[in-house]
């Protein structure tokens, strides 16, 4: 039976118009009728998800969770935290000094902010109605005395972003192994620290809840949800799944026959959720 539903969040329970579809509420609503936890995982902080924790119904409940930015931040609803996993001090300068060095535009995640940094049109328009950032530079950031929990560069042109990898890894030197980079939305480079993940924070809560990993179902679009879809019982992935992703995803994985913009959960509840405790 499966017991957990985590779900990413832009381009997969949310459409490409940053809503969830009614279906997709109403099903989560039938889930927590059958005593199944559904969770939110995203690479937005926590406080950015607020809204659509509203929407949902599980704003402020202490027995509900959020893994956010890509498992550096995993909380109840209410704001308790369960594991928090900054990156190192040192990792954060060398980023910093590489965005700034090469005029990059990123973002710089902390507790209750973003920075966001040389924004450009683009991204002006595709973070509009997803999160609020707090615009500054570079130099700014230098010397912040708050741990930051992830640091992004954005490209549209994918080959652009494959070679910011390589040249950020250089960048970092002996550093590289301290950080966990994964791509997402078709137009991020992410660095969380090693080791951390969807999938490391999904475990987490799995222990927290007394869940077993084989009770929990994983539900993503794109690259940073592989560590989530590899560790789940059940990995799911939606119709509009990326094609950075998909040449990745874990044996066994399924992908569905519905998108984020038609609403995923009632397929997810109906061919796989209340099959499972009803058998």
């Amino acid at each position: 039976m499966y017991r957990i539903v985590a779900s990413d969040m832009d381009e997969t329970f949310l459409g490409h118009d940053k809503r969830p579809t009614r279906s997709n509420l109403d099903a989560v609503a039938a889930m927590g009728d059958l005593g199944v936890s559904f969770v939110v995982a995203t690479g937005r902080p926590y406080f950015s998800v607020q809204g659509t924790l509203e929407e949902v119904g599980t704003k402020g409940d202490p027995d509900a969770y959020t893994i956010s930015l890509n498992g550096g931040y995993v909380c109840a609803n209410d704001g308790t935290v369960v594991a928090a996993h900054p990156l190192d001090a040192e990792v954060v300068d060398r980023l910093r000094a590489f965005g700034l060095e090469n005029g990059l535009c990123g973002h710089m995640y902390l507790a209750d902010r973003t920075l966001a940094m040389n924004l450009n049109d683009g991204e002006r328009e595709f973070l509009d109605g997803r999160m609020e950032v707090v615009p500054a530079t570079w130099e700014e950031a230098e010397g912040l005395d708050e741990p930051v929990y992830k640091i992004l560069f954005e490209d549209t042109d994918l080959d652009e972003l494959h070679r910011m990898l390589d040249t950020a890894k250089e960048a970092l030197g002996g550093l590289a192994d301290k950080v966990e980079p994964v791509f997402s939305s078709d137009r991020y480079v992410e660095f969380n620290p090693a080791g951390v993940g969807k999938g490391s924070g999904l475990a987490e809560i799995a222990r927290t809840l007394g869940v077993p990993m084989e009770e929990t179902v994983a539900v993503g679009d794109s690259v940073n949800d592989l560590s989530m879809l590899e560790v789940a019982g059940l990995p799911l992935v939606v119709s509009n799944v990326s094609e950075l992703a998909r040449p990745l995803l874990p044996e066994g994985c399924v992908v569905l026959g519905s998108s984020c913009d038609e609403g995923c959960m009632p397929e997810v509840l109906e061919r796989f959720v209340r099959p499972s405790l009803e058998g």
